[in-house]
Order: C-alpha cells, then sequence, then structure tokens
C-alpha cells in the first residue's frame, strides 16, 4: 500500500516541471458517534474508557510536504506525506468524577490531488479534488481530574488505512517564476476503513489548505 501511494512522488522526481511544496492546513472535523467507547492502554494506572456520543467537532491541523507535477497548462497532481492531529476535548463522564478529557487523534495522511488553475495570471482560481489515505497512528488521552494528577495514556488504532475524497476550490499567486502560494477552503468526506464498515461514523473535514511552493 505504501508503495504504491508513493510511487507518484518518485514518478515525479524523475521528471521536469516539479514543485516541492511546505503544506499546512488548520482543520475541523465533524463526526456522528454511535455509542462509541475507547479503552486506553493502562500502563498500569486505573483508567476509565472515553465515551463518545452523538454529534462532535474536533479541531486540529495537518502540516507536511507534498510534489507537484505540471503535465499541461494549467493542470497538475501531486502526492505528499502529512502529519495531522484532531482533539476532541468533553467533561468526563459523573459517575467517573469531575474533570476533563481531551482525546488527540493522529493519522499520517498521504493526499493525491489532481490540480487546475483557471488562467496564466499572477492570480488565479484554484481547483483541487482527489482522495486522502490516512494510516493511524498511536493517539494520545488526557485526563484531567479534579483533586488528582493528570493522566497521560495511549489509545492503540487498527492500523488499517482509512479513505477520504476531498474537493477544494481557493486562489493561486505566483510570486515569482520558482515561487508560488495558494490557498484553499477545503471538503473532504471520510469513507471509513476497508471492512471497518461495523465500526464506522459518518465523518467530515472542512478545513483551510495552504501550500507555498518552489518550482524547480
Amino acid at each position: 500500500m505504501l508503495a504504491l501511494l508513493l510511487s507518484p512522488i518518485a514518478l515525479a522526481f524523475g521528471q521536469k516541471k516539479l514543485s516541492l511544496s511546505a503544506t499546512v492546513s488548520p482543520t475541523f472535523s465533524h463526526t456522528v458517534y454511535k455509542f462509541r467507547y475507547f479503552y486506553p492502554e493502562s500502563d498500569g494506572q486505573i483508567v476509565e474508557p472515553v465515551f463518545l456520543n452523538g454529534s462532535r467537532w474536533a479541531t486540529g491541523f495537518s502540516a507536511g510536504v507534498s510534489v507537484i507535477r505540471d503535465y499541461t497548462p494549467g493542470w497538475s497532481y501531486s502526492s505528499g506525506i502529512w502529519f495531522q492531529q484532531l482533539t476532541i476535548r468533553q467533561e468526563r463522564q459523573p459517575t467517573a468524577g469531575e474533570g476533563t478529557v481531551a482525546l488527540h487523534k493522529r493519522v499520517v495522511r498521504f493526499p493525491i490531488q489532481l490540480n487546475y488553475y483557471s488562467s496564466p495570471k499572477r492570480l488565479s482560481p484554484f481547483f483541487s479534488m482527489g482522495f486522502l489515505v490516512d494510516l493511524p497512528i498511536t493517539s494520545r488521552v488526557v485526563v484531567k481530574r479534579t483533586g488528582e494528577s493528570t493522566q497521560y495514556l495511549r489509545l492503540l488504532d487498527k492500523p488499517r488505512p482509512i479513505f477520504l475524497g476531498l474537493l477544494g476550490a481557493g486562489a493561486r499567486y505566483k510570486l515569482t517564476d520558482r515561487y508560488t502560494v495558494s490557498a484553499q477552503p477545503v471538503w473532504s468526506y471520510n469513507f471509513g476503513q476497508l471492512g471497518g464498515a461495523s465500526t464506522h461514523d459518518n465523518s467530515f473535514e472542512v478545513s483551510l489548505l495552504m501550500h507555498a511552493a518552489y518550482a524547480f
């Protein structure tokens, strides 16, 4: 799977008209949970499950690098590797006592995008479509308990890929022949894990995807 996802990057480096881009994206995620319990690793501590039910918003960010290949005027495709963290905060369950729980969900993200800018001028509308492949990595759970010490726990996730569709529309500005910046409001929908229909919760993300690219 990793080889297939990274192959566009390897192919791109063998061509001309390449750009290397630094990427950052503040993100809001909305998920409707269906009575989900998450059980952190105890590491010898007394822990409580994290219970999520109903509509929840999470905030976070993505950051990483991308390689962009221009293959015809106005059109390009891109791939890369990003890190994403999204955080859900809520009160502890009444039976557990006063305090708060923060769940920091983390993934390594591989974007595959087709991009189009509609004008050769310095400022141009900029559109993208494609998909994202997320590989979950160990999440963190921080439990703040009134009158007690704070707990820092690990939450393991199944390392199966998660697939998301992506649509974006924004603007691209060409600073010089080599330097370009762009910003796109992006909407993505989470299709879930292969074979994970029974544990999938409806989810989408809204983010502002910002690139600073250097052309070779």
